[in-house]
């Protein structure tokens, strides 16, 4: 079978990169919704997966963050923003999300980089920082199961979620500053 070339995936990188760029700056919904149309018809395969992946971590986030800023406004006696602008945020969040999860599950980044030495060596790191993340999450999530009878409920792993990140933002220091000391004994 051979290899993809790595010089369309540069030019799907680019394009995906112009793209988000551009629709960062767009806040009309309507807008947004006709591009939401064409990233599903231009991005069928694997939309699905996609889109649950994108409804289980970015959409909470940013529809709680859009009902907590409208609250606030509120007890703030400001009308706050409308909804129309509301849906433009939620709408750009998640179609940007979108898009990241179907092109990097189309390209492969490692190779498309590989004409730079510097992006690759910052891609191996970032990956790997990535993976041992990870790694920690999975099994904290697994000892908090393991710790109970049934299966943990939200206000349990919330609630364990502060020990986490604090052992997440230290291995990620420790790791970092690991890969910093062997890039510098390379001479790099």
């Amino acid at each position: 079978m051979p290899r993809p070339d790595p010089s369309r995936a540069r030019r799907v990188l680019a394009a995906w990169l112009a793209l988000s760029f551009a629709l960062s700056a767009v806040t009309d919904w309507r807008v947004l919704a006709v591009a939401w149309a064409a990233s599903l018809a231009v991005l069928a395969r694997g939309a699905a997966a996609h889109l649950r992946r994108v409804s289980r971590i970015v959409l909470p986030l940013s529809a709680g963050g859009s009902l907590a800023t409208l609250a606030f406004e509120r007890l703030a006696g400001r009308p706050g923003a409308g909804w129309q602008a509301l849906l433009a945020l939620n709408l750009r969040a998640t179609l940007l999300a979108f898009l990241a999860l179907a092109v990097l599950a189309r390209v492969d980044v490692l190779r498309a980089a590989e004409r730079w030495p510097w992006a690759s060596r910052v891609l191996v790191v970032v990956l790997a920082q990535i993976h041992a993340l990870r790694l920690l999450a999975t099994d904290s999530l697994l000892g908090l199961r393991s710790r109970l009878p049934r299966r943990p409920r939200a206000r349990e792993v919330v609630r364990g979620a502060g020990t986490i990140t604090g052992t997440l933002l230290v291995l990620s220091g420790r790791n970092a500053r690991d890969v910093a000391d062997a890039l510098r004994a390379r001479g790099f």
